[in-house]
């Protein structure tokens, strides 16, 4: 008989729901370590809050109340904490304040471009 092994890990749902629970709209850091990962110029905030009701914010909430944003409009980056490789299997993106933003995922190794 033939064995057969897989070097799976399972996959991890990271939904920000349980970073903090301050509803103010200014936004929560999120703190390097979280799912596994470093989060440079990432934020949390509760997207159902009322005080911004022409933002986008309610759209973007996938999983009550909270959603993460790119704090101050700046770009972000999500690295492994590890040094190791990671995927992203699917995430929900929405613009919260414009209309016509263009998004841009680029996956890098050690300094060079794998994927953009």
């Amino acid at each position: 008989m033939r064995k057969v092994y897989f070097d799976a890990k399972p996959s991890l749902l990271i939904t920000f729901d349980d970073i903090t629970n301050i509803t103010n709209t200014s936004g929560v850091p999120v703190p390097n370590g979280y799912g596994g990962l470093n989060w440079e110029n990432v934020l949390v905030l509760n997207g159902l809050n009322t005080s911004n009701p022409t933002s986008g914010y309610r759209t973007g909430v996938v999983s009550p109340p909270y959603l993460a944003f790119d704090g101050w409009g700046s770009p972000m980056a999500i690295t492994n904490a590890a040094t190791n490789t990671f995927t992203i299997n699917s995430f929900y993106s929405c613009a919260v304040w414009y209309d016509n933003v263009t998004l841009e995922i680029t996956g890098t190794r050690e300094g060079t471009t794998l994927y953009t």
